[in-house]
């Protein structure tokens, strides 16, 4: 059977990305919940700052032509 290509692995995401994410999570929750009172809730925070730190850079991949999810067969 032929080998799969070698598929070099993706750099690591910088530190500060991570903190832009967290950070704007946070902003944008704030802001938003000073108009609408029912996101000041133990469920819907958790749900906003996961769908936050997780979608935009899914939604950032989509838009460049990258996959989300690893592919089969390569290194995590």
């Amino acid at each position: 059977m032929p080998e799969p290509p070698e598929l070099s692995p993706s750099p690591p995401t910088p530190k500060y990305v991570d903190f832009l994410l967290y950070a704007s999570a946070a902003i944008t929750y704030i802001a938003l919940s000073i108009y609408n009172k029912w996101l000041l809730d133990w469920i819907v925070g958790p749900v906003w700052l996961v769908a936050w730190v997780w979608g935009l850079p899914a939604i950032w991949k989509l838009i460049r032509g990258k996959p989300v999810r690893p592919q089969r067969g390569t290194p995590r």
